[in-house]
């Protein structure tokens, strides 16, 4: 039997959002406006439609996989038959995971990140863009636990070594958020003057909860022991239990939809607004062999990358949910001691309804003790960004995300990381090899990322994917967009000179059955 806030968390284990090996390339459309909104002015596509996104992430600093076979063929059913049973089943062993008892604070981070329909228009004129995003977001933050409430997460409390000995003075911070947000994204060229460039952006976005649960443990002290009835089952007796539990109920999952009463009114159960704010600069020497003219007025060839380095700056995921829908938003302050909880109190707890009736159950709370409201903070993080053009399609990029939320605290919680990112970037393919210090600064991962024209995937921990090392975490993702990129003229002025097509070229044209193509040299 294990603790109840821990089969929980296994049963409703989720993914994270930071798509480091796209999100840093010019091309990335709203694929870097999470970073910094302001990276959607000048950017090289006159229009960016997002069909769809995904990104799953795991990562822990306490248990790391230890088995013959990875955890991607566990959760895909690949396990190669020498490690199954004679019924089909995968074995498992405990020594399969590795853990590091060692740990003072154990923390995971497990976040999912679906980006649907986007879309992001460059007005060039006006050195002005605007973008539209959707997206869904689920975030699970487990932070501020004992090496000793870890070690039972993990093998369960079938420890023979543990029985009767009392487990003093834990705690943890459990919170579990899924919500959607619909955004809308101003950016602008502030300052374009010879070397310098400056742009700014700002996201506005309104969020809709679609579920929360979380735990506050501000002290448990708990004993297990062998159940009297049956030695392979335990009891655990609770001698203190102090803290706060909220849920949401299974019915504030149903009440999803795509009205808009529901993603801007006072359906859902939760509601709240946030924005990101940012900006960036760019160095360029070279300003000159970028300037054209059009209509006799001086313009930036908006097809290239103008600068030597870029640095950008941002605070992103400022703002809260306001879980008060009285319908689905539940939270009691929990005091209770002496409390012992036999093997089956809690089991199956596949839906925030179950877990809400065992916990009931096992702690004899009523239902008219419960509060109708909660306020969860979004997972507030300063965002900077150092980008350096090595040559004209390679390019290596430093990004620092810190956390500028307490961990110890009710909210989300956006890890602390430090990435390197060496890549190439052209216009129809993207690869880049991020090198991350993520978990705050706890995990060195290292990822792969490759955008074929508007198909994108990558990883930023393949360890966990091909396994290596003994990984503490997992990571993939992968989109689909239409791109429709910034071009020059394609009609002759006074400004441009026709390049000559000689007779190969018009008859290559012709076979490709392609319109034939112009070519402009820019006058200076």
């Amino acid at each position: 039997m294990r603790i109840f806030f821990c089969l929980f968390f296994i049963t409703y284990t989720s993914f994270s959002q930071q798509w480091f090996g796209l999100s840093t390339s010019n091309y990335a459309g709203t694929y870097n406006l999470a970073a910094n909104p302001a990276n959607i002015a000048d950017s090289r596509y006159k229009l960016f439609l997002n069909f769809g996104g995904g990104n799953i992430d795991v990562i822990n600093n306490y248990a790391g996989w230890a088995a013959p076979y990875s955890f991607f063929g566990l959760s895909t059913n690949s396990v190669p038959n020498r490690y199954r049973t004679s019924n089909g089943l995968v074995g498992f062993r405990p020594s399969y995971i590795d853990e590091a008892r060692d740990k003072p604070n154990s923390v995971a981070f497990l976040a999912a990140d679906v980006k649907g329909p986007s879309l992001v228009y460059t007005f060039e004129k006006s050195k002005f863009a605007i973008g539209l995003t959707s997206r869904g977001r689920m975030l699970t933050n487990l932070s501020n636990t004992t090496s000793d409430l870890a070690h039972i997460m993990v093998k369960g409390t079938l420890i023979p070594d543990l029985y009767g000995k009392t487990q003093a003075n834990n705690h943890l911070v459990m919170n579990l958020n899924g919500y959607t947000e619909m955004g809308l994204t101003l950016g602008a060229v502030i300052k374009e003057q010879d070397q310098d460039f400056f742009k700014v952006g700002l996201t506005v976005k309104r969020l809709s909860g679609l579920i929360n649960i979380h735990y506050l443990v501000d002290n448990l002290d708990f004993t297990v022991d062998a159940n009297s009835a049956n030695a392979l089952r335990q009891d655990v007796y609770f001698r203190n239990a102090i803290g706060t539990y909220g849920t949401t109920t299974s019915d504030a999952i149903n009440s999803f939809s795509f009205r808009p009463n529901w993603l801007f009114g006072n359906l859902a159960a939760g509601k709240g607004y946030g924005f990101d704010i940012g900006a960036v600069y760019e160095f360029r020497p070279d300003f000159n062999k970028y300037e054209v003219k059009v209509k006799g007025k001086r313009l930036k060839d908006g097809t290239k990358n103008k600068y030597l380095y870029r640095i950008g700056v941002a605070l992103i995921d400022v703002g809260s949910i306001n879980y008060s829908n009285p319908t689905f938003a539940n939270v009691i302050q929990i005091a209770k001691t002496n409390v012992q909880i036999k093997p089956g109190t809690f089991n199956k707890i596949d839906s925030p309804d179950r877990l809400y009736y065992q916990m009931n159950n096992a702690f004899n709370i009523r239902q008219s003790d419960y509060q109708h409201g909660f306020v969860v903070a979004l997972p507030m993080a300063l965002s900077s960004n150092f980008d350096y053009k090595i040559s004209e399609k390679i390019y290596i990029n430093a990004t620092w995300i810190q956390s500028l939320r307490n961990s110890k605290k009710m909210g989300m919680n956006q890890p602390s990381m430090l990435a390197i990112i060496p890549r190439y970037e052209s216009k129809w393919l993207d690869f880049a090899v991020p090198i991350s210090l993520q978990n705050g600064y706890r995990n060195l991962t290292f990822g792969l990322s490759v955008r074929v024209g508007s198909f994108f995937l990558g990883s930023e921990n393949l360890a966990g994917i091909v396994n290596i090392g003994n990984p503490k975490g997992i990571s993939a993702y992968a989109g689909l967009f239409l791109p429709i990129f910034r071009k020059l003229p394609d009609t002759s002025n006074g400004c441009y000179t026709e390049e000559k097509i000689n007779l190969r070229q018009e008859i290559r044209d012709f076979l490709n059955k392609r319109s034939q193509r112009r070519g402009w040299n820019r006058i200076r």
